[in-house]
């Protein structure tokens, strides 16, 4: 079925069992800024999945680069022993083991190590507008040694080679684009003198790993700012430059810049269309003698196959699918795609580097450490301990999941007509879709597993301690209604919510008033449905700016973009009054006096509390009432799985 995907390929002196690469990605799994145990784990099970490659998480090769607290600082005398120890946990599952080395240079931060950054030039970077410091030549010899320095170690370890960043963040890619490289010396200005540091690192590198190893490169082949940066054209000469040095393996194709990270492929949301760079690998793919790979939001093996069928690409670089499930390439050449737990492209869990310093999560997999075994073939024999489930969303489901592959006798009961829960309703906003995957998948588990489920039922404590099961869990979710401060007006006949919005129920009028308390994908989902109906949209929010929770997860420019487009008027740091008949009430947080917006309609984006009455009625009264999800508390969906496989795991 993927005949293409599990074909082996040659690269350098090396062969890679299959076209499946795990890209690197930063983790926050470091131990005192060298590989950890926990990393060692992480990668085993994806290398176990079925991955061909192993690309680690980015090592700094120079101590001017400390992008963020746990990052790997590949100069420490640690990192050679436990790069050995991750590349013997990889090898011993028969794929290669490749570690990524890079310096962030402008896109890093002195915020770590209080230093001043370096750059080709003082050109701020956009996010944190800091200004560095031009590179002297002396700072760009110290930094190319570095390269040379860190691959001598990545080959003593037995690593089979190292990738070097030239996209993404990336000082090389500095150095190579006219939009961050403004030096008049011999490191800027033509082309010849741009590319000269990536020469002399290659050179550098190249002598330092010796002739077996394989050397890569991660290459940003468009900087989506053709006034300025790479372009597709310019990026398609430089390959073939680059390739004409004989010292590169194979080539990793990306997309997006300082202006445009939203596109990086580790960050692009479900927003971007699946597969969004695979041209520029075609492109470059013609015009070179090497591997080159595909990355950018390629989901699963039948997007692959057919990106390696119409010779788009020679390899496939997924990292996202395998953090949801890292046995993705054994199921997929198993033949059995729709047992791989799907990635909905989220960007909840797997977003790490920022200032919470969180480790590696992810919304739909409660467990990316460690080796999964693969998923029960045929139905487990049922005993005679029956568990109910109260809730049919993304806890209740998992819950009955992991319950029935324990061999109980799971009844799952949903009041709605379908399962789903609050997932299911915001897969209904625009460009949301991706999120009705988990759904799909769970509820195919519960059929496949034997699961009794009972849709358009609303269960009774009553029905419940009359069955007298071994365990009850309920996962009600969370019910809409005042918010946490009420605002007065809330239950006028013109006002509703968001949940009202997302099952199509428009409100009436022309005019309509949304007010954002949450700053949430669901209220930025309720906008879009509004205005593309015609409607006069102003959304009002206390924040000092609308979509604050879109900008964690990537979402926050195009959602500006396609907001602007559709004439949404944006009111930040505003607090709702009152609502009265006709119009909103509001003031501003900085200064005096109410003021009236009129609205033929409101919607309440506001905060939700837990569904617990039937929990709180029957705790106490049967020996294992448990709880998960929203009926907790309101979370996100990664909370609510983690509840339902631990709820599960537990009866």
């Amino acid at each position: 079925m993927h005949s293409r995907l599990f074909q082996s390929l040659t690269i350098g002196s090396h062969e890679m069992r299959n076209r499946l690469i795990f890209g690197s990605h930063t983790t926050n799994l470091a131990h005192q800024n060298v590989l950890s145990q926990r990393h060692a784990d992480y990668y085993a099970a994806r290398a176990e999945g079925g991955a061909g490659m192993i690309v680690l998480e980015e090592h700094i090769v120079h101590p001017s680069d400390l992008p963020y607290e746990y990052a790997l600082l590949g100069y420490l005398s640690a990192t050679q022993a436990t790069i050995t120890n991750i590349a013997q946990r990889i090898h011993a599952h028969d794929a290669l083991a490749i570690v990524q080395l890079t310096h962030n240079g402008q896109q890093s931060t002195s915020d770590h190590h209080q230093h001043e950054m370096w750059a080709p030039s003082p050109v701020p970077d956009v996010s944190s507008r800091e200004v560095p410091k031009e590179m002297e030549l002396a700072d760009i010899r110290a930094v190319v040694a570095g390269f040379a320095q860190v691959a001598h170690t990545v080959a003593q370890a037995g690593a089979d080679g190292v990738e070097l960043q030239i996209s993404d963040r990336s000082l090389l890619r500095q150095f190579l684009s006219p939009l961050t490289n403004q030096r008049g010396d011999n490191y800027g200005g033509s082309l010849e003198n741009r590319l000269r540091i990536v020469y002399e690192t290659l050179e550098a590198v190249k002598a330092a790993l010796g002739s077996t190893s394989i050397l890569g490169i991660r290459f940003c082949a468009d900087e989506l700012a053709p006034w300025a940066g790479l372009t597709p054209e310019q990026s398609l000469e430089i390959a073939k430059l680059l390739t004409a040095t004989k010292q590169v393996d194979y080539m990793t194709i990306t997309m997006g810049s300082i202006l445009s990270t939203h596109m990086f492929p580790f960050q692009a949301s479900m927003h971007v269309a699946p597969g969004y760079a695979v041209h520029l690998t075609q492109s470059i793919k013609a015009a070179v003698t090497i591997p080159v790979f595909a990355a950018g939001r390629i989901m699963n093996a039948t997007q692959a196959e057919h990106i390696l069928a119409e010779e788009q690409a020679d390899g496939i670089e997924m990292i996202r699918p395998l953090i949801a499930d890292a046995n993705l390439p054994r199921l997929s050449q198993l033949g059995i795609d729709e047992r791989v737990r799907p990635c909905i492209a989220c960007n909840q869990g797997c977003q790490v580097r920022s200032t919470m310093n969180v480790t590696i999560g992810c919304n739909v997999n409660p467990n990316v450490l460690t080796a999964q075994p693969l998923p029960i073939t045929t139905r487990p024999t049922r005993g005679s301990q029956k568990v109910c489930i109260v809730g049919g969303g993304p806890a209740g489901m998992e819950a009955a999941r992991v319950a029935a592959s324990r061999g109980r006798q799971v009844l799952l009961y949903e009041r709605e007509n379908a399962l789903g829960g609050t997932v299911a309703l915001a897969a209904r906003g625009p460009g949301r879709g991706e999120l009705q995957l988990i759904t799909d998948y769970l509820q195919a588990e519960l059929e496949q597993l034997g699961v009794e489920v009972h849709t358009g039922v609303e269960i009774t404590a009553a029905q419940l301690l009359e069955q007298r099961p071994y365990a009850v869990i309920i996962a009600t979710g969370a019910q809409t209604g005042t918010g946490l401060l009420p605002i007065p007006g809330h239950d006028l006949p013109h006002v509703t919510d968001i949940r009202h919005v997302l099952r199509g129920e428009l409100p009436a009028g022309q005019r309509v008033i949304i007010i954002d308390e949450t700053a949430s994908h669901g209220v930025a989902s309720a906008l879009e449905m509004v205005a593309s109906a015609g409607k006069s949209v102003e959304v009002v929010t206390e924040d000092y700016y609308v979509g604050r929770d879109l900008v964690a997860t990537h979402d926050i420019v195009l959602f500006m973009q396609r907001a602007l487009a559709l004439n949404i008027a944006f009111t930040p740091h505003t607090s709702v009054v009152r609502i009265e008949s006709g119009q909103v009430i509001v003031s501003d947080r900085f200064a005096e006096g109410e003021r009236a917006i009129l609205a033929d309609s409101v919607v309440l984006g506001t905060y939700e509390r837990p569904a617990q009455d039937l929990y709180m009625v029957l705790k106490g009264r049967l020996p294992r009432v448990l709880r998960a999800g929203d009926c907790v508390t309101p979370r996100r969906i990664e909370h609510a799985i983690q509840e339902g496989h631990q709820a599960g795991s537990q009866v």
